[in-house]
């Protein structure tokens, strides 16, 4: 299957680093190895929207493909394509429990100073142990625990550290903190291959927002990782009624697509 999809052809960087991608034909099925239930790392993804019909197809496809008992999710997205309707008749899945969920894809070759830019903010990646783990402290502080558990969102923060962690030694990336006085406030990942670039989860505490913090950490490490690591085109993936896409559009990303997949998982399992 051929992956034209800016959004998860960017999601393969960090799949061809320590997971598995497997072409099926009408498929695509990416596994995350070291975190089986990161729900969007573990999934099929399809070249087309579903039709009448697919929903009991992809969901046997979904356990033919990931048999390890750990699993307790079903994950399915799908590429967009013009003059299609890009939700497809995704009302199969809903009717079987999953949520329809929206990315809005967002790229940028180059960019600008935001309107609100916060000239106290230092930003640099982050350095030992401890800031590896105060970034975790607060992404998961960060969070809005919709769906997910606070000990949940910190298991996924924790695994997803260690893997960030091992891309930033491989000189794949870095992971950026934003600081104040000399206390972390904020933070995201950049990691790259081949000249296309990704960010990953773009936190700020609930404390320090509204202070032009997050876009002027979007526009000094984008400028950095073109600048310094060879990346031409960088991505960012965000829900489309996320405040923070304006923040984005400020410093030079524009709408590339809105895509769509769904997504279920056993609330009840710990």
């Amino acid at each position: 299957m051929e992956l034209h999809s800016r959004g998860y052809k960017s999601e393969l960087i960090f799949t061809s680093f320590d997971g598995q991608v497997l072409d099926c034909g009408e498929y695509l099925a990416v596994h995350t190895l070291a975190n089986p239930n990161f729900f969007w790392g573990n999934l099929l993804i399809y070249d087309r929207p579903p039709r009448k019909g697919d929903a009991e197809k992809w969901i046997q496809e979904f356990r033919r493909e990931f048999t390890d008992s750990r699993i307790y999710h079903m994950t399915f997205g799908w590429q967009s394509a013009p003059g299609v309707d890009p939700v497809g008749d995704a009302w199969e899945f809903e009717s079987r429990g999953f949520r329809l969920e929206a990315k809005a894809v967002l790229t940028a070759t180059l960019v600008r100073p935001p309107p609100k830019f916060n000239e106290d903010l230092v930003v640099r990646p982050l350095e030992g142990a401890h800031e590896w783990s105060a970034m975790v402290d607060l992404q998961t502080a960060s969070e809005d625990y919709n769906h997910l558990t606070e000990s949940q969102w910190r298991s996924f923060h924790e695994t997803q550290s260690l893997r960030y962690q091992k891309m930033s030694a491989a000189g794949l990336g870095n992971w950026y903190g934003g600081f104040l006085d000399g206390k972390l406030v904020a933070g995201l990942g950049i990691y790259h291959r081949d000249g296309l670039g990704r960010f990953q989860i773009v936190s700020t505490h609930p404390e320090y927002r509204r202070r032009g913090i997050c876009g002027t950490l979007v526009y000094l490490t984008a400028r950095d990782a073109f600048e310094n690591c060879g990346v031409r085109e960088l991505v960012m993936c965000a829900d489309p009624e996320y405040f923070a896409i304006r923040i984005y559009e400020s410093v030079g990303f524009n709408l590339n697509v809105t895509e769509y997949g769904v997504n279920w998982f056993d609330a009840n399992h710990t």
